[in-house]
């Protein structure tokens, strides 16, 4: 083609691979909604056999972990076995009383083995190799239920169009003439930081929400884990900028703009199989009575400072639910405020190690 240059046109190449990846994402998203099944919503009184709070949030939030690790807890401390402490915006869990893992899930059973190894009481407060265990013991034993299928292969197409995308913007923007093994190391954990941002922003977002005139919402209260993910989102916008300054503002500007996509649509191609998806209709029955019924005193009679003196396993459906938007929403902030960081900083380090 006549006065057609590569270099030049590079930025807009990468603006196209954006462009396709965004329209990949939704295309697939669309597809998998297709198959799902229609459920005719009526009054279920009781939650489906063998699913549990924990898988419940799990399967609703589409491989989700945090609102699944919280379920899950409350429904450990509705059967007595850990007892939640909450002081001011950090919370513990502690083993109650005498060995009842017979009564536990078996995704529960795969946490208190994990999170109590050694010990009786856990903090959520930093991000530990130990809750990285957690992590994956729960999340296996999550699919061990042949509920979920991750479809793994379907988001090659995506991290291939992302990979070129990001390359074209960075050679464009002469990245790689002013890079070393500092500069590299130091975008790592500013897009880590953007991964986190991205990942929790809303619900700091919706506590600011709460205190707007008009608004029904609990008030629920500022903790300094908000104040640390504010700072994750303001270093995130300096990994940015330090990247403009390293090559160029329309490379930073796409580079963030690929890992947003990609952070943002991170569970779309995720979802049920065929058994997960009629355990998810059976749920949407459940949540219909739930919601009607209960969900507002829960929500509303329990400040969100203090535990509630009496859990039962309907505070574990109605946090898995999004039904307790008062305590229940906050120990959920706060579970899943740990679990963000330490996934992503168990990815930088195998970066790093890399």
């Amino acid at each position: 083609m006549p006065g057609f240059n590569f270099f030049t046109m590079a930025y807009a190449l990468s603006a196209l691979a954006l462009a396709l990846v965004i329209l990949y994402f939704f295309s697939c998203a669309l597809v998998l909604r297709l198959f799902e099944p229609q459920s005719v919503v009526v009054a279920r009184y009781e939650p489906p056999s063998n699913v549990s709070p924990g898988v419940a949030a799990w399967l609703l939030e589409r491989g989700a972990l945090p609102r699944a690790v919280a379920s899950a807890l409350v429904n450990m401390a509705a059967k007595s076995y850990i007892r939640i402490e909450q002081r001011g915006d950090l919370y513990s869990v502690i083993q109650a009383g005498p060995d009842v893992s017979l009564y536990l899930e078996p995704e529960e059973d795969a946490l208190a083995r994990t999170l109590f190894k050694g010990y009786d009481c856990f903090d959520f407060d930093d991000p530990t190799p130990q809750l990285r265990d957690a992590l994956a013991a729960f999340h296996t034993a999550l699919m061990d239920t042949t509920y979920f299928s991750e479809s793994k292969l379907l988001y090659i197409p995506a991290w291939l169009l992302s990979g070129a995308g990001v390359s074209l913007a960075l050679v464009r923007g002469n990245f790689l003439a002013h890079s070393d093994r500092l500069t590299v190391q130091l975008l790592i954990a500013a897009f880590a930081c953007f991964v986190v941002a991205v990942l929790t922003l809303p619900g700091v977002l919706q506590k600011i929400a709460s205190r707007f005139p008009g608004s029904t919402a609990p008030k629920r209260p500022w903790s300094s884990s908000d104040s640390m993910m504010v700072t994750f989102f303001v270093a995130a916008i300096g990994g940015v900028a330090f990247l403009a300054l390293k090559s160029s503002f329309a490379a930073a500007l796409l580079t963030a703009a690929f890992l947003a996509v990609n952070t943002i649509f991170s569970h779309t191609l995720e979802g049920p199989t065929r058994t997960g998806k009629k355990a998810v209709a059976q749920l949407v029955e459940y949540k219909k009575f739930l919601a009607e019924v209960d969900a507002d005193p829960i929500s509303r009679t329990r400040v969100c400072e203090t535990v509630p003196s009496e859990i039962t396993k309907k505070h574990g459906y109605a946090i898995a639910f999004h039904l307790d938007m008062g305590w229940g929403e906050q120990f959920v902030d706060a579970v899943a405020d740990v679990i963000v960081r330490s996934q992503v900083m168990g990815n930088v380090i195998g970066e790093q190690t890399a």
